[in-house]
């Protein structure tokens, strides 16, 4: 299994992840980015990771 991890300082608070992942691991924050918040959520479909239009999510084992 893998799970999602954010770049903070690449995030730019698009919501893309958020919108697009079907099991709502990412939510958005205070800080008007987006967080990992159920990282055993993830089904590994990589939506979040080819759609981020700055880089800032991949994927790495768990």
């Amino acid at each position: 299994m893998e799970e999602p991890v954010i770049k903070m300082s690449a995030c730019t608070g698009c919501e893309i992840c958020v919108d697009e992942c079907p099991t709502d691991v990412f939510a958005m924050e205070a800080d008007n980015k987006a967080h990992v918040i159920a990282p055993q959520e993830c089904i590994d479909c990589h939506l979040c990771e080819e759609d981020c239009p700055t880089e800032a999510i991949h994927l790495v084992a768990a």
